[in-house]
């Protein structure tokens, strides 16, 4: 009685690994024809700027920068305070905690601030884009121009993405300058160094490749947001769920692939320094 009770879950488990891997097969296709269609009016933008929509693209600079310093300078601030506390009673233990300001400066700079960033982009503009393009859609609002011959890559995907690359860098700027001011009120007040002392020794330790491999990381993880957002979007079924799904959808894509990429990053940039 046994036997053919396993035989059928055996055989639903194969189906349900089946259906995964063809639904991931899916993505990963749909996504590249996306990549295709963005790559393509990427190059009619490089060519043509005037054509781009430059009052959207400040709009969305404005909702997708300005809006969001005052999180993103909080969590950097946070995060510093948080490192240093943490490095400060780790360090102490073997007697080096003199090297907490390189610790701290280095970590923000490289890694924490671009990361946190586009964290918080992903869930707060890439949930965005998905779900305005995905009301579109639901609205018939992409159909409509297409048959008016609008190009949506022109008028609705890179303005998005201009956007998120061109203010990304500035966000992670602001980030690091928090969590480096975060850091400086842990170990001024416990470590009794001097203010001076520890952004002389910040600035001491933080190398111009260092500086840039954050604005790299910022730039490559802005345009993985804008893309998976507006594709999500765009892929999303025509119903509220539909434009739900997509929006949750969206954010986690985004943080995996930020995640992907980082790791990746840094190892490329572990053999260049």
């Amino acid at each position: 009685m046994g036997r053919p009770q396993n035989i059928r879950s055996l055989r639903a488990l194969c189906l349900q690994i089946a259906d995964a891997t063809i639904a991931i097969r899916d993505e990963i296709f749909g996504f590249l024809d996306f990549l295709r269609e963005l790559g393509r009016s990427a190059r009619y933008s490089l060519f043509h700027p005037l054509r781009i929509k430059w009052r959207s693209t400040f709009y969305y600079m404005d909702s997708c920068g300005a809006d969001a310093m005052p999180i993103i300078g909080l969590l950097g601030l946070l995060i510093g305070v948080i490192l240093a506390f943490q490095a400060i009673v780790q360090l102490s233990r073997y007697g080096v905690d003199s090297f907490v300001v390189n610790l701290v400066g280095t970590v923000i700079v490289t890694e924490l601030a671009p990361l946190v960033t586009a964290v918080v982009l992903a869930g707060r503009t890439g949930s965005a884009f998905a779900s305005e393009l995905g009301l579109m859609k639901s609205r018939e609002e992409l159909d409509a121009m297409t048959t008016l011959g609008l190009d949506i890559g022109r008028f609705e995907l890179m303005p998005k993405l201009l956007a998120l690359v061109v203010v990304m860098p500035g966000l992670t700027i602001i980030s690091d300058v928090c969590g480096i001011v975060g850091g400086m009120l842990i170990v001024c007040s416990m470590l009794h160094t001097s203010v001076a002392e520890y952004f002389s020794k910040t600035f001491e330790v933080i190398q111009p490749i260092d500086l840039a491999q954050g604005l790299a990381k910022s730039i490559v993880f802005a345009a993985i947001v804008a893309a998976v957002g507006c594709w999500k979007g765009i892929s999303a079924e025509r119903d509220a769920q539909g434009v739900g799904r997509a929006t949750t959808s969206s954010v986690v894509t985004s943080i995996f692939l930020i995640v992907v990429f980082d790791a990746a990053m840094t190892a490329i940039f572990s053999f260049i320094s």
